[in-house]
């Protein structure tokens, strides 16, 4: 960053910020539902499969 103007280094650290919070906040959601999932796997007991899930999907 040493060829930057200090303004744009700013600029380009304040971007960076911003990603790895979104970055966390992603992985957050991630955890949360995954947490949700197992909860819900644990209360009924049935899982889905990957194909069933691709089905339901339509993927």
């Amino acid at each position: 960053m040493r060829s930057l103007s200090p303004e744009r280094a700013a600029r380009v650290v304040s971007l960076i910020d911003d990603l790895a919070e979104l970055e966390a906040r992603e992985l957050t959601e991630d955890l949360t539902a995954a947490r949700q999932s197992l909860a819900e796997y644990q209360r009924t007991g049935e899982a889905v499969s990957l194909d069933d899930l691709e089905k339901r999907l339509g993927v």
